[in-house]
């Protein structure tokens, strides 16, 4: 009887000692994010120019979640985006300026097309020039987030890997943490324009 509730007091404790480790990291985890959150936030009211808080909130999505690239695009109105900023861990990433189809299978696509987070886990059998060139940066899986601006779509974040395992589920409601932050700037830049 000893020896049985010696090796149930000993599994409880083990149990226990995991889940105090897993919140602890959890715990981190929520604070890293909040610093993050944080450092663009205070950008805002310092009246930062807006590609500046691009900028940031680009690197800070990149580098919070361990992805290989994010990109912040604005929507031209004619179906395609325009890469307004861009982070790599690796120094190569999409070039600012350039002009990608919101038509064709793509997680910027399907963000755009239902106005709401979009994520891709493969790259594969995905179609059109954007995929294609998407798939050129060895992206094999991806997230999308819609930046919208008083109730308009303005524009999207999209954050890829190039791991052979899917982002993590949650990925692309993380980053909507982001864009809320992207689309207060653009708001307070478009005021203070119209004033």
């Amino acid at each position: 009887l000893f020896l049985l509730m010696s090796v149930l007091v000993g599994a409880i404790a083990v149990a226990a000692g995991r889940r105090a480790a897993a919140s602890e990291g959890a715990l981190n985890l929520l604070a890293d994010e909040q610093a993050a959150l944080r450092r663009v936030a205070t950008l805002v009211p310092q009246h930062a120019s807006p590609s500046a808080v691009f900028a940031a909130v680009t690197e800070e999505v990149g580098r919070l979640l361990h992805l290989d690239l994010a990109n912040l695009y604005v929507y031209e109105g004619d179906g395609t985006g325009t890469v307004i900023a861009a982070w790599s861990r690796q120094g190569a990433h999409f070039p600012v300026g350039m002009r990608l189809s919101f038509e064709s299978d793509s997680v910027a696509a399907r963000a755009f097309r239902t106005q709401r987070p979009a994520r891709m886990d493969n790259f594969e059998e995905a179609e059109g020039a954007t995929a294609e060139f998407v798939r050129s940066f060895g992206v094999r899986s991806s997230v999308g987030t819609p930046i919208v601006v008083e109730g308009r779509f303005w524009g999207l974040m999209t954050a890829g890997s190039m791991q052979p395992e899917p982002l993590p589920a949650g990925t692309e409601w993380r980053i909507a943490e982001f864009t809320e932050l992207v689309a207060t700037a653009i708001s307070n830049a478009e005021a203070r324009k119209e004033l």
